[in-house]
């Protein structure tokens, strides 16, 4: 089974997946104030089309709820999420 974790880059310009110890993808993001930007997302390719992205999504939330930060959705798969699911996004999205 897959050891898998997060990590916020300490100038906060990445969210960082990790599996098993080493970087499987991130997030790209800047925090301005109240506002966390995410620029886009990247995946190893192997991790591609395996729900990881979603992961790394979800962890995005968690950070910004924890925060009191609203997410600017530059990144397309991430403002995809918030516009299929506008209800379960609508206290942190900043649109």
């Amino acid at each position: 089974m897959e050891n898998i974790k997060f990590k916020v880059t300490p100038y906060q310009d990445e969210l960082q997946l990790l599996i098993d110890g080493e970087k499987a993808g991130y997030m790209s993001i800047e925090v301005d104030g109240r506002l966390l930007i995410v620029y886009y997302t990247k995946l190893n390719e192997e991790r591609e089309g395996k729900g990881y992205a979603k992961l790394l999504l979800d962890e995005l939330v968690r950070y910004a709820e924890e925060k009191d930060l609203l997410v600017d959705p530059e990144c397309d798969f991430v403002r995809q999420q918030f516009e299929n699911h506008p209800r379960r996004y609508k206290d942190i999205w900043h649109a």
